[in-house]
C-alpha cells in the first residue's frame, strides 16, 4: 500500500492504525465468507422445501450441506462469476481514503466501496491516492455517483459528503422507491465507522444504512468518557454512566458502546452480534452484526445491565436489567438488585454505573477461524498475509480474546486487590491457580495484563487474598476501620490451594501484551482540513 509523500501527510495518516486496518480487513474478509455461506444455504433451503420433505430430514440435509459449504471457494467463485452479490462497503469518515483502497484490493468478494469525508482536502487527498496505488481505472465516474449509486455499481467510488447524510439516505426503503430518480439508497453490507472522536453521533443512522446481517465497524476515541475521567460526557453521549477509577473501566467502555448500538437497533425491530470487540492502543473497535429480529429484541433486558461497585474495595455486583420468570420462566421481569444495601466485605456504599451490554463481547468461533488465518502458512490464505504487517500484534490480541471468559463481565485488577490489603501483589498465574482449585473458571482480559475475570463471587476472591495476606504479611498492620482491617478479620470460607494446574502454566509463543512499536505511540492533533498546514495527523485515519 503506497502512502502519501510529504510531511502533510501527517494530518491524513497514521501508522498507529496500522493494527487497526489489518484486524478490519481479517474481520470483513470472514464476514464475506460468512455472508456468502448464509446465501447458499438460503438457496438450498428452498430447494429442499420443493421437495416437501419431513422436517427431521430437510434439517439433516441442511447440516450436510452445510458442512460441505468452504466460505473461501464461495467468495472467490463469486469474484470471478457473480460480482453482482459482492460487498458494498461505505468508509463514512474515510479521510485519506487508504482504508477504503485496501478494503478494495485485499478482501475478495467486494463490489462497491465508496470513499466518504466531510473535508475537501480529505476527497483530494483520496483521490490523488487512488492514483498512487494504481486503481483508478476502478473509480466510478463522480459526474454519475448520485444516480449510480442507486445501484452501487462495481468499483469505487469518492464523494464529499456528511457521513450521518450519507447513512440516512440509505435507510431502508420499499424497492420502487430506489429508482434513479429517487434520493434513497440501498442499505449498505458493511458500513466503517472511524471517527476522531465519538462515534455516537452516527449509530442511529449506521444502525438503519445496514443491510440485515449487515457488518458495522465501529472506533470510538473518546476515552476520557468512555474510561470514566468525565463521566457526565459519556452520559451526555452513551446513555451509561461509567464508574470513575473502577479497575475494569476498558471493558466497561466496549460494553457502552455495544449497549449504545443495541438499544439503537431494538427501535427498527433490529439485534446487534458482537463478533470482536476490544480496546487496542488509545480506542476502542468494535466488530458487529446487525439483523432483522423483532423477537430478539425481546431478550435486550437480559443482556444489558447494571454494575454495582463498592466505594471502598473492588468488589463489585453484575445486575441484569431483566430477567426471565412466571410458573413457567416465559415471563420478562425486572432485574434484581442484590440482597444487600452496602457491600458485604467492608461495609461501604455502592456507586452504580450502566446501563451497559452484559452480552458476549467476542464470537469465539470467528475468533477461532481469525487466528487459524494469521498462524496458516498457505500461500492461498485469505486475506493474503504478506499484506497484514501487525501479523504478530494480531496473534496476540485474539489469543487473549480468544481465552476471556465468555460469559462473565468485568474483572479485578491484581494491584488494586493487593492495594486495598496494603500487600505486596499475587502473582497472576497463582491467583488463577487458587481460583481454578477452589472449583471456578478464570481467565484474563485483552487489554489488561494484570486482569482476573472470574465466576468466583467477591468473597471467594477474598478469601484467596486473605490467604495471601497471611502468608505474605506486610510490615504495617492496616489501620482499625480500614477496608483492609475489615477484610482481613474474616477467616477464608474455603482452604485455599496456590498450586499452579497445568492448565494455567502453558505458555504462548506470542507476546498478548507487545511494546509500542515506536515512540510518542499515541494520539495525534485533530485534522485541521487544510492540506497545506503541517500537522502530526489525526489517530483515527484509516488506510
Amino acid at each position: 500500500m503506497a502512502i502519501p509523500p510529504g510531511q502533510d501527510s501527517a494530518v491524513f495518516y497514521n501508522p498507529v492504525q496500522v493494527q487497526n486496518r489489518d484486524l478490519s480487513i481479517l474481520m470483513i474478509a470472514l464476514y464475506a465468507e460468512r455472508r456468502a455461506v448464509r446465501a447458499a444455504l438460503q438457496v438450498k433451503r428452498k430447494q429442499l422445501k420443493k421437495e416437501k420433505l419431513d422436517s427431521v430430514t430437510l434439517q439433516q440435509k441442511m447440516q450436510e450441506y452445510e458442512q460441505s459449504l468452504d466460505g473461501t471457494s464461495l467468495v472467490k467463485e463469486q469474484s470471478k462469476n457473480d460480482k453482482d452479490k459482492g460487498l458494498t462497503i461505505l468508509d463514512a469518515l474515510a479521510a485519506s481514503g487508504l482504508r477504503s483502497i485496501r478494503y478494495w484490493k485485499e478482501i475478495p468478494g467486494v463490489k462497491h466501496v465508496t470513499i466518504n469525508d466531510l473535508e475537501a482536502a480529505a476527497v483530494d487527498r483520496a483521490r490523488d491516492n487512488v492514483k498512487l496505488n494504481n486503481v483508478q481505472e476502478d473509480l466510478v465516474p463522480e459526474s454519475d455517483t448520485a444516480t449510480k449509486l442507486n445501484e452501487r455499481p462495481l468499483g469505487i467510488g469518492i464523494q464529499q459528503g456528511d457521513a450521518t447524510h450519507e447513512l440516512y439516505l440509505s435507510r431502508g426503503r420499499p424497492s420502487d422507491l430506489l429508482s434513479s430518480s429517487s434520493p434513497f439508497r440501498p442499505q449498505w453490507d458493511v458500513i466503517d465507522l472511524d471517527p476522531y472522536g465519538s462515534a455516537a453521533p452516527f449509530l442511529d443512522a449506521a444502525i438503519q444504512a445496514i443491510a440485515d446481517g449487515g457488518f458495522i465497524c465501529c472506533t470510538c476515541t473518546d476515552m476520557a468518557a468512555l474510561g470514566g475521567s468525565h463521566p457526565e460526557t459519556c452520559f451526555g453521549r452513551y446513555a451509561s454512566m461509567p464508574i470513575q477509577r473502577a479497575g475494569y473501566l476498558q471493558e466497561v467502555a466496549l460494553r457502552i458502546l455495544l449497549h449504545a448500538m443495541a438499544s439503537s437497533a431494538a427501535r427498527y425491530g433490529r439485534t446487534i452480534r458482537p463478533v470482536l470487540s476490544v480496546g487496542m492502543n488509545f480506542y476502542i473497535r468494535v466488530f458487529v452484526e446487525v439483523c432483522d429480529n423483532k423477537a430478539g429484541v425481546n431478550d435486550l433486558s437480559l443482556q444489558t445491565g447494571y454494575v454495582y461497585q463498592s466505594t471502598n474495595c473492588p468488589s463489585f455486583h453484575i445486575v441484569r436489567s431483566g430477567q426471565m420468570g412466571g410458573k413457567k420462566g416465559n415471563v420478562y421481569k425486572a432485574g434484581r438488585a442484590p440482597d444487600l444495601l452496602k457491600c458485604e466485605e467492608t461495609g461501604a456504599a455502592f456507586k452504580v454505573g450502566g446501563p451497559m451490554w452484559m452480552g458476549q463481547l467476542h464470537d469465539q468461533s470467528v475468533v477461532a477461524e481469525a487466528l487459524k488465518r494469521l498462524e496458516s502458512e498457505k500461500d492461498s490464505v485469505v486475506p493474503d498475509m504478506k499484506y497484514i504487517a501487525t501479523r504478530n500484534r494480531l496473534r496476540g490480541l485474539l489469543e487473549s480474546c480468544r481465552d476471556e471468559l465468555p460469559d462473565v463481565p468485568l474483572f479485578y485488577k491484581l494491584q488494586d486487590l493487593a492495594q486495598t490489603l496494603q500487600v505486596s501483589t499475587l502473582p497472576l498465574k497463582a491467583m488463577k491457580g487458587a481460583l481454578v482449585n477452589a472449583g471456578f473458571r478464570v481467565s484474563g482480559y485483552h487489554k489488561e495484563p494484570q486482569a482476573i475475570k472470574t465466576d468466583a463471587p467477591n468473597r471467594i476472591v477474598w478469601d484467596v487474598m486473605r490467604s495471601w495476606y497471611k502468608k505474605n504479611p506486610p510490615k504495617k498492620q492496616p489501620k482499625e476501620g480500614s477496608a483492609a482491617a475489615k477484610i482481613i478479620a474474616v477467616e477464608p470460607s474455603i482452604e485455599v490451594d496456590f498450586t499452579i494446574p497445568a492448565s494455567i502454566l502453558k505458555n504462548s509463543n506470542i507476546s498478548r501484551f507487545p511494546l509500542n512499536p515506536e515512540r510518542n505511540w499515541g494520539p495525534k492533533a485533530k485534522a485541521s482540513g487544510n492540506r497545506k498546514r503541517k500537522a502530526t495527523g489525526k489517530p483515527d485515519e484509516e488506510s
